[in-house]
């Protein structure tokens, strides 16, 4: 399959509230079901893309956004060397090595901002997304005990990191 990683621009800002949503109403990846207003999610985009740190999407050869990958850097001076990341992709786009191209240039985009380390945190049923992340280099430092609780049933979460300048 043919995609392409590039910034998502202002004029994006709905195709990514959608995909996210999407994601969302899966009700398995994202921690928060609750919908962030799309005025919200354009001023996010807006700030990200006039920043040397816009939100990255997946974009299929029609041009369509697939998946998505953002980078939070600290907001303190003792965190500003640590970045968070969220990420997704489409369900039918999973498996095809969007997530890996995601993480690939999310982190080449933290080397280039002078980020020292990446954290993200993952579901522990989700399995496959684990297994990316380990594989992009990722450690395991935590696991937060029955985390979440969505209708009814617990997860843990496992908290992972990755020193990019090591």
């Amino acid at each position: 399959m043919h995609f392409t990683i590039r910034a998502i621009s202002p004029n994006e800002a709905e195709a990514y509230f959608s995909l996210v949503n999407e994601v969302k109403d899966e009700g398995k990846y994202l921690f928060a079901t609750f919908r962030i207003s799309l005025e919200n999610i354009e001023k996010y985009i807006a700030h990200h893309y006039n920043s040397s740190n816009p939100v990255l999407g997946a974009f299929n050869g029609n041009d369509r956004l697939v998946g998505w990958i953002d980078l939070s850097p600290g907001t303190i001076q003792e965190l500003a060397h640590v970045g968070t990341i969220g990420m997704g992709v489409k369900k039918e786009y999973r498996g095809q090595g969007i997530g890996s191209a995601l993480l690939d240039a999310c982190i080449e985009q933290a080397r280039k901002i002078g980020l020292e380390k990446l954290e993200l945190e993952v579901f522990a049923s989700n399995a496959a997304a684990r297994a990316l992340y380990r594989k992009k280099g990722f450690f395991e430092e935590g696991i937060r005990l029955k985390k979440r609780k969505f209708e009814g049933h617990y997860d843990d979460v496992v908290c992972m990191g990755l020193f990019i300048n090591d």
